[in-house]
């Protein structure tokens, strides 16, 4: 989608949310009443897709909602009659366009319906990580009632941390799992029971490899060092367990941070005296707090097979916010920042003092590409584990 065509977008959708949330104002509707107000009536329900992308799935929403309204005890419209709503001429269609109290007694009364639902959904879909997608919706629901009060709620932001993409082997059911969900938020928001809410799918992935490096892959970026992320960060900060911070970086869209620390333990009465470990501190830049952390090593011995140091070399988010990977002089780790769930620990066969972390997609296909200068330079798959 061309930027423009964004930004119109954009317009368009904030300003008929506006419009929608001064009515409700207003007129002083409440939310927590609807399902008093819609019960044992008959409503009319009508969709109206914001993109092409979102049109084919227009019944896919219109079918949740008018479920959810029978499950509380609603009478909805049949799906033929409804239709005639959205002839052009109603303008219904226009999300920043208002429906007067006159033009609601004349549709009330041609199709014998005591409320009306406009919806207007908003839904994309891309490639993910690996060989699946990814879908975002976002959902705002109109009941327009008698005399043309209002209840209306929009959905939130989907895409972020706490509210994750859908994901979905197929370009649909991606979008079908985004679009539930979007919808049964902004009901739920209404006051309307959803018996059985949707929940976010997520894909897992891991590193495959090494794998031959694609062409065209060179080191672009080094790892950073922003110390103004460590006092978000809960590091040790004891007399004989310290921690200091190896490198930071942040995710697209800046919404999260993460902070890689290197932990020290002394105890000259131990043998031996220092024992290390590593971790990662997931930072929300909302709040500037840590949110989570992630470890590479524990604070222990060194296991048989570490050939080099515990520090964190290089740290990356992939793509966007919700894969976190390091790398350390022994292994590369992939983590889920949503589930905070470890996806991939992989070994380096010919351990670096130093490199860092690049992200390429070629094709269809992802890698995440460990870059050294003294060191062949090592590549690896992103794949989609099989569930």
């Amino acid at each position: 989608m061309q930027n423009s065509e964004f930004r119109k977008l954009r317009w368009t959708w904030m300003f008929g949310a506006y419009m929608a949330s001064a009515l409700l104002w207003v007129h002083g509707a409440e939310t927590d009443n609807i399902v008093k107000e819609l019960k044992g009536k008959k409503v009319a329900v009508t969709v109206f897709a914001q993109n092409d992308s979102t049109k084919p799935f227009e019944k896919t929403a219109q079918t949740r909602l008018e479920s959810i309204l029978v499950d509380n005890g609603v009478t909805v419209l049949d799906e033929k009659e409804a239709a005639k709503l959205k002839d052009p001429q109603t303008r219904l269609k226009d999300p920043g366009y208002i429906l007067t109290a006159e033009e609601f007694v004349q549709i009330s009364r041609k199709y014998e319906i005591q409320a009306l639902a406009r919806v207007y959904v908003n839904a994309d879909v891309a490639l993910g990580l690996a060989d699946y997608y990814s879908a975002t919706a976002q959902t705002d629901v109109r009941f327009v009632k008698s005399d043309a009060k209002v209840s209306a709620d929009i959905s939130v932001p989907m895409g972020v941390p706490k509210n994750p993409p859908s994901d979905g082997l197929t370009k649909d059911s991606a979008m079908i799992n985004a679009i539930q969900r979007s919808l049964d938020g902004v009901c739920t928001r209404l006051g309307l029971l959803v018996s059985d809410p949707m929940q976010a799918r997520a894909m897992g992935v891991k590193l495959t490899g090494p794998v031959p490096v694609p062409s065209g892959i060179h080191a672009q970026r080094k790892p950073e060092k922003d110390v103004l992320l460590g006092k978000f960060a809960k590091l040790e900060r004891a007399t004989w367990r310290t921690e200091d911070i190896n490198c930071t970086t942040r995710a697209p869209g800046n919404s999260l941070a993460a902070v890689a620390g290197y932990v020290v333990d002394t105890d000259f009465h131990r043998r031996p005296p220092r024992l290390y470990g590593s971790r990662v501190h997931l930072i929300d830049l909302t709040t500037n707090s840590e949110i989570n952390y992630f470890w590479c090593y524990e604070v222990e011995k060194k296991g048989k097979t570490e050939k080099a140091s515990r520090e964190i070399l290089d740290c990356m988010f992939i793509s966007n916010w919700r894969y976190l990977s390091a790398l350390t002089g022994n292994e590369v780790f992939l983590w889920d920042t949503e589930r905070g769930a470890l996806l991939s620990r992989t070994p380096l066969d010919h351990p670096p003092k130093a490199a860092s972390l690049e992200f390429a997609r070629v094709e269809n296909s992802s890698y995440l590409v460990v870059c050294s200068q003294r060191q062949p330079t090592i590549a690896y798959r992103i794949e989609r584990r099989n569930q």
